[in-house]
């Protein structure tokens, strides 16, 4: 009885180490399909992952790549007006050193012209600057910026590089009135060069003509003649241009003045002897 059980057993440990081989070689092969299969599937897994996050990730750095974007170019826009604001600065002062370059430059050319005009017989007061000027049909004058505390006074004449501008009828302490030449109240004693034609002309509300109001002697001078100051008044210094004739009608010499009385700058105050 006993040897019959240990033979049952045997056989039944046998099956089972039979077996136990069998489902250990079964498992040892599936680990090693499973192997070459994990690692296929695997790759196919990472594959099909970047194939997926890549889109997804861009989708989602999208918004961030276009915030820094947009960031950069507000301060590029900021850095541009910045240096925008900083050249018109630039510019603006430029333009002011341009304007008084060129104010220095046309003053020194006035003036030069001025003391190459000016004849040594004739003493200066004052060099003065147009500041304001009137020019209808009742007033002709202008305002300088010279008056008595340059020693300016009433009745003096003024002149330019051209010749006789007007003379002074107002003064204050620094500024002072000119009556112009072609104002209908400004008369002044003439001649021309060749000392055969003296006259008294004045000035006229007609397009700036000088007219004159007598004739010394009835004599007629000629078109084109040039007329000076005669002196003989004591009023003018004699010898300064006063103008051109351009016209004589029904016994009357018109004038045109040396002086553009419309674009005065510079003029000098001439003293009274």
């Amino acid at each position: 009885m006993l040897y019959r059980n240990k033979i049952k057993y045997f056989t039944k440990s046998k099956n089972i180490g039979s077996l136990s081989v069998s489902i250990l070689f079964i498992i040892t092969f599936l680990l090693v399909i499973f192997n070459k299969t994990d690692y296929f599937v695997v790759n196919k897994v990472k594959s099909l992952g970047i194939d997926i996050v890549s889109p997804v990730s861009k989708v989602i750095s999208s918004p961030v790549i276009i915030t820094s974007n947009v960031m950069k170019t507000i301060n590029d826009f900021r850095l541009l007006k910045n240096e925008n604001l900083r050249l018109k600065e630039e510019v603006l002062r430029l333009k002011k050193w341009q304007t008084l370059a060129l104010k220095n430059i046309s003053e020194n050319k006035a003036y030069k012209k001025l003391l190459n005009a000016t004849s040594n017989n004739l003493n200066i007061v004052k060099t003065a600057t147009v500041i304001a000027q009137t020019s209808n049909i009742y007033s002709k004058a202008i305002v300088i910026n010279a008056g008595l505390n340059n020693g300016v006074v009433v009745d003096q004449i003024v002149i330019n590089e051209k010749g006789l501008v007007g003379k002074i009828i107002e003064v204050s302490k620094n500024n002072s009135k000119v009556l112009l030449i072609n104002d209908q109240n400004f008369s002044i004693s003439v001649k021309n060069i060749a000392n055969n034609f003296q006259a008294i002309i004045s000035g006229s509300s007609n397009d700036g003509y000088l007219k004159s109001s007598f004739i010394k002697n009835q004599k007629k001078p000629r078109v084109g003649e040039i007329l000076i100051t005669s002196g003989t008044a004591k009023i003018f210094p004699k010898d300064i241009a006063v103008g051109k004739i351009v016209m004589i009608k029904n016994e009357e010499v018109f004038a045109l003045p040396f002086v553009d009385t419309q674009n005065l700058n510079f003029v000098q105050i001439i003293e009274i002897k």
